[in-house]
């Protein structure tokens, strides 16, 4: 019975850490796509931005080489450029570390700092394919770890941290790159709200949700004044939505509408009135082809979703 249990056992555990090894390896995939597809269109001026005085940035030297700006335990920490914080991305993916600690065979050169020619990235073009690389780099590392790998100690290459696991160590790595990608995220965001997301000032008002908007709405026609109010809805200006509904503005009644938003952000009150100024409940949106009822089950909206069945809201 002993051996009968032990056999078991281990072949419960081998199963457990051949699941946590794919699982590991999709997290990775999914981390590297979010955070890929958030680099889409990145710009030179971006790229070099500085959105703070003193900004750690990747610069020219006398002789018009890259560097990078660092140096150790700085405190506080100093803000940093698009480009540096992509810098420091495409050194952990294309390091040297991870074919040592991982007990796999290098594939193909280091990216980054352990390159042969560690020079940083000048422009957005070479960052983005430096970064592409790196990638691929640890992307193929990856691919030959295997479970009895994975659950091994990394060793004495690792240093201080030989006692941890591999898995300890992808998990260390896979936590770097969902942190770096969301600063490089938080980059980008800033630089795109610093600067006018509509040509148009009265659509710009509301999508920033400024109410000043109110006092030129009485102004335009019904059509325009509902195409504000959706987009207010849509951004989720709900006090502007509201001082719009209060004063009349007639909500669109195809495509996504107000309704579908305040569904599903559960602003129950807010619905109410759009439906009290004829906010047709059987309207499906072009990107989900679903109603507002749908919106409000999938966000889990349930006062919601209970008011809208009770008014026999098209599901």
């Amino acid at each position: 019975m002993t051996a009968l249990w032990l056999v078991r056992r281990t072949a419960r555990n081998l199963a457990y850490m051949l699941q946590t090894t794919e699982e590991l390896k999709r997290l990775s995939d999914t981390i590297w796509q979010r955070t890929r597809r958030r680099l889409d269109g990145l710009t030179e001026e971006e790229y070099h931005w500085e959105p703070a005085p003193g900004c750690w940035s990747i610069r020219k030297r006398r002789d018009g080489t890259s560097f990078h700006e660092w140096a150790p335990i700085v405190h506080p920490d100093p803000f940093t450029t698009l480009a540096w914080r992509l810098w420091h991305l495409i050194d952990m993916y294309g390091e040297d570390r991870a074919p040592l600690w991982l007990d796999v065979p290098p594939q193909g050169e280091a990216v980054g700092l352990d390159a042969p020619d560690p020079t940083p990235p000048a422009t957005a073009a070479d960052a983005l394919d430096q970064l592409d690389r790196a990638h691929a780099r640890w992307d193929a590392h990856l691919a030959l770890v295997d479970d009895e790998r994975l659950g091994a100690l990394i060793g004495p290459v690792g240093g201080e941290h030989g006692d941890g696991t591999r898995a300890g160590y992808v998990l260390h790595m896979l936590d770097e790159f969902v942190h770096h990608g969301a600063e490089i995220s938080m980059l980008r965001d800033l630089h795109r709200w610093q600067r006018p997301i509509s040509a148009d000032s009265m659509t710009e008002r509301a999508i920033r949700g400024d109410d000043s908007l109110l006092a030129d709405v009485a102004s335009v026609d019904a059509g325009t004044a509902s195409a504000l109010l959706s987009t207010a809805a849509s951004f989720g200006r709900w006090s502007l939505v509201e001082e719009l509904v209060d004063r009349g503005t007639v909500p669109t009644a195809t495509g996504r509408t107000p309704a579908h938003a305040a569904a599903g952000a559960g602003e129950l009150d807010l619905l109410r009135k759009l439906v009290d100024l004829g906010a047709d409940l059987s309207a499906r949106d072009d990107d989900f082809d679903s109603t507002p009822l749908a919106w409000a089950r999938f966000m889990r909206r349930e006062h919601v979703v209970a008011w809208l069945e009770g008014q026999s809201a098209p599901g």
